[in-house]
């Protein structure tokens, strides 16, 4: 949806004029969902804060962090983030911006785009940074006890690999951050002078498409197994297979020799 209204948005500068240059449903629709898909983007990061706060802290209650249950868990979040945002288009806030031609919720609608800023950006990052905050004092505390018994020993091994992993899921919250930052400093910009700057919304959606691209090459060096298949794809030589139709043939010379 963003590829498209980017597409959309660059034929409109060059003139080029298109069915979705006009407010139609779908283009309300897709300004809608595009903010959508970032409320849960930034809700499946409380998600993941949640899972290493139940792995470390409540690691007895394995109910807590099974697969099973982040199974049933992601889907709900998803819808739960693109029903807490309807609210936009339900009050009609996403609207057809003749400049900019696509539509989303504009910054001049203070109340919508607020509801927005807050549900979408500000509360995520509220409870994502507390529950890492908490673990990172529950694993410094546990790391420092003078008194461990060889379990808690184990324990406090396990959660030092986990701090590892905590730190860098704090990089990606960092990149999180700076996906929605210059829109909010636009929109700071606009509640205190009352001028909107004329590349509020390139500038804004451009952090969010590098953001996001960042974000992919992130989640694929963390994860070890996305990792290996990745490179496992671009190591893969086009001339391979001659190179084993060739060696089979040459098993099978020698076999009939």
């Amino acid at each position: 949806m963003l590829a498209s209204m980017a597409n959309a948005s660059l034929l409109g500068f060059l003139g080029i004029s298109l069915e979705e240059h006009q407010p139609t449903i779908w283009c309300r629709w897709r300004g809608f969902f595009i903010h959508g898909f970032l409320c849960a983007l930034y809700d499946s990061y409380i998600l993941q804060a949640a899972y290493r706060l139940c792995r470390v802290v409540f690691y007895r209650r394995k109910h807590l962090h099974s697969f099973p249950l982040y199974l049933l868990l992601v889907p709900i979040e998803s819808i739960f983030g693109i029903v807490c945002i309807s609210p936009v288009l339900v009050r009609n806030d996403v609207i057809y911006l003749s400049s900019e031609f696509y539509c989303q919720t504009p910054f001049t609608n203070i109340p919508a785009i607020g509801y927005v800023a807050i549900r979408l950006f500000f509360l995520p990052l509220l409870f994502i940074a507390s529950f890492y905050i908490f673990l990172l004092r529950h694993i410094r505390n546990m790391t420092s006890s003078p008194a461990m018994t060889g379990y808690y020993r184990r324990r406090a091994k396990q959660n030092t690999r986990d701090l590892i992993v905590i730190r860098r899921l704090l990089l990606m919250l960092g990149v999180l951050i700076l996906l929605g930052l210059p829109s909010m400093v636009f929109l700071g910009i606009f509640l205190f002078t009352g001028h909107l700057v004329p590349v509020t919304y390139r500038i804004g959606w451009l952090s969010v498409s590098i953001s996001l691209v960042f974000l992919a090459y992130m989640i694929i060096q963390l994860t070890n197994p996305l990792r290996k298949t990745v490179r496992r794809i671009f190591q893969r030589s086009p001339a391979s297979p001659n190179r084993s139709k060739s060696s089979r043939e040459h098993q099978q010379q020698a076999s009939s020799v």
